[in-house]
């Protein structure tokens, strides 16, 4: 039986998510029904074709009309962050951080449950804050085994972040929030957000002084080239990988990807060519190491040296994008290379949405049928 294959989404297109969805949640609140991108991204703090991006991820589009549907969107974002079942999350520490953490979250999430509190202080311990039981230091990691607990939040002093950290993974957790500014060295299978306070402030405060000079966050730098995609934001990579994951078993036609994408085909390919593998950008250098043909190339670079390329690496078909009408020159060579040339209508990340959309949906009709 075939299974469908998950989407890999990137830490960055999570933490956009969960703020579009706080922005669309307090949106919904005021009676408001859509929203397009333009106005979701500059409540976001982001761009429009970032939000278009993110969304294609999980699969979601909305209407050129109308836009975005809240209540359907909401629902696609609450459906990747928190999946179908609850989690169970374990908070360690209650004093004044862990009981505004505790407060602040409480009921927000139904899917996200804080289950179990840890605290050291006799007159804690026993009790129970927002809803949530505090138990002893001592019986954490039982606890936390018995509950199935992944997930815990560490506002505990310093001096002591390490030792609790280190019990928390041996009872099972795999995922931190750690609100202590301590450098923890746990496995690197164990996801740690460090949520440090003083280090936000003294940064704020330092830009704060610069009069008003540009700033540049190299984490955030979305400059990096992958194997198979040499686009400028490397959030490409996780749509590549899935869609190459789906393409190796989908025994899919050149002919039947343009059609099923609604690109206009401008010159015939090679009869019965099949695609395994997608290339998304425009750098021959990359494209001659990485093309075969049963590659596809999607680009922006409609010009003759990409036709050249790909008849050089015997690549069945190129997909240019955004509607480029191209010259008579690439529409010649390519039909006399017998190289497919197909023109998407929207940009090269919606068109790699699109592809995988459409793989995606033919997986599951192979596990209903196999039902």
């Amino acid at each position: 039986m075939a299974s469908t294959a998950k989407p890999v989404v990137s830490r960055k297109t999570v933490q956009r998510l969960s703020r579009y969805r706080r922005v669309l949640s307090d949106l919904q609140k005021t009676g408001t029904t859509s929203i397009y991108s333009h106005q979701l991204a500059h409540l976001a703090g982001v761009s429009a074709a970032q939000v278009r991006r993110d969304f294609m991820v999980i699969g979601y589009s909305g209407s050129p009309n109308r836009g975005y549907q809240l209540d359907t969107c909401l629902a696609s974002i609450e459906h990747l962050l928190d999946g179908t079942t609850r989690q169970d999350v374990a908070l360690v520490g209650l004093g004044r951080l862990g009981r505004s953490v505790l407060a602040h979250f409480a009921g927000r999430r139904p899917l996200l449950h804080i289950a179990a509190g840890f605290d050291t202080d006799p007159t804690l311990i026993g009790t129970t804050i927002e809803g949530c039981h505090v138990h002893a230091m001592a019986d954490l990691e039982q606890i936390v085994k018995d509950k199935g607990i992944r997930v815990a939040i560490l506002a505990v002093p310093p001096e002591v972040a390490q030792k609790v950290a280190d019990s928390l993974v041996r009872a099972g957790v795999r995922s931190l929030v750690d609100f202590t500014a301590v450098p923890l060295r746990l496995p690197e299978q164990i996801f740690v957000r460090h949520m440090d306070i003083t280090s936000a402030l003294e940064t704020a405060a330092f830009f704060a002084r610069q009069d008003g000079a540009s700033t540049t966050d190299d984490q955030d730098s979305d400059t990096e080239t992958f194997t198979g995609i040499a686009a400028s934001d490397a959030e490409m990579r996780p749509i590549i990988q899935s869609i190459d994951s789906l393409l190796a078993g989908a025994d899919m036609r050149l002919e039947d990807l343009a059609r099923r994408i609604g690109a206009t085909v401008l010159t015939p390919g090679p009869e019965g060519a099949k695609i395994t593998r997608i290339y998304a950008g425009d750098r021959v250098s990359d494209l001659l190491n990485e093309a075969s043909r049963t590659t596809l190339l999607v680009t922006n670079l409609a010009n003759v040296q990409m036709v050249r390329v790909a008849e050089l690496m015997e690549v069945p078909g190129v997909c240019f994008v955004e509607g480029v009408n191209p010259d008579k020159e690439i529409v010649t060579l390519a039909r006399t290379n017998s190289t497919m040339i197909m023109v998407s209508p929207v940009g090269v990340f919606e068109t790699c949405g699109l592809i995988y959309q459409i793989l995606t949906g033919m997986m599951d009709d192979v596990v209903e049928k196999s039902a």
